[in-house]
């Protein structure tokens, strides 16, 4: 593992990154941009789940599923670049591993919506759609772990 994280941090990505001094700010305004159109899509998803604003028709509500999708792309194409940019200092850091592991819950859950409540909005009409308990248990889970995924970020810099 060492010689790829050797490797990375040498290699022409580390470089773009590290040697232009408006790089990294423009990298951490579009990690901002994409994490806004992620929590700001997924909360409304994900409070209509935990059952907030029932009388909202699910199928519309799940036109937002998009955007959280456009800002996690963002946000994994510029925490790519901020990771190549120096990947021993992220690697080894206690919130950065934390991060990453509520970033893989987080793919896991929404595997779980996937498979189990989003065919059921894509059957149904509208707001008549009864959602399983699980829904709720799936929206309660997203919150909790995007906002992890928030909180281990903003301590990057301050853990070892």
């Amino acid at each position: 593992m060492q010689t790829f994280l050797t490797w990375l941090g040498q290699s022409w990505l580390a470089a773009l990154v590290n040697d232009s001094s408006w790089m990294f700010p423009t990298l951490e305004a579009l990690h901002f941009l994409g994490l806004i159109l992620l929590m700001g899509s997924l909360i409304v998803v994900d409070l209509r789940l935990l059952g907030v604003g029932a009388e909202a028709p699910m199928d519309a509500v799940a036109r937002f599923i998009p955007w959280s999708m456009l800002g996690f792309v963002i946000n994994l194409v510029t925490g790519a670049l901020f990771f190549a940019s120096d990947p021993d200092a992220y690697y080894f850091n206690t919130a950065f591993r934390l991060k990453m592991l509520a970033i893989a819950l987080a793919g896991l859950n929404l595997i779980w919506f996937k498979l189990s409540v989003h065919p059921l909005i894509a059957a149904g009409s509208g707001a008549r759609i009864e959602l399983p308990p699980s829904a709720a248990v799936i929206g309660g889970a997203s919150l909790l772990l995007w906002i992890s995924v928030i909180v281990f970020g903003r301590l990057i810099p301050y853990l070892p």
